[in-house]
């Protein structure tokens, strides 16, 4: 199988991928991927099709947007720009540093899960 990338694509734009992908990135094994995938698709954001080079392999791709979430992000995302935009470099540092340190550690904390450490 296969699921879309979250903001994966050139403009954040989803793309179909094979669901290891995701799942991996998550520390997701196969029955939790595949749980998520099921949920989705009864939620009508992705769809299975059959990949194009393995008949026996499925690809997840995702079906338009969700437009609720649309209606709500876009003006929460013009406020956090113009918040953004009246900060200094020196003041944006800070949270861009934590983000980044922050996110390795949850891909050390699921290379563990992964590894069983």
């Amino acid at each position: 199988m296969a699921s879309p990338r979250l903001g994966g694509g050139p403009g954040g734009r989803l793309e179909p991928e094979r669901p290891g992908e995701p799942g991996a990135r998550a520390g997701l094994t196969t029955g939790p991927t595949t749980r998520l995938i099921d949920r989705l698709e009864q939620a009508g954001y992705v769809r299975r099709s059959p990949a194009t080079d393995d008949r026996s392999k499925v690809i997840v791709e995702p079906v338009g947007k969700p437009a609720e979430l649309d209606e709500v992000m876009t003006p929460v995302r013009r406020e956090v720009g113009e918040i953004l935009a009246g900060c200094t470099d020196d003041q944006l540092d800070v949270p861009y540093d934590y983000f980044r340190r922050a996110a390795r550690a949850y891909e050390r904390a699921a290379e563990r899960l992964r590894v069983g450490s």
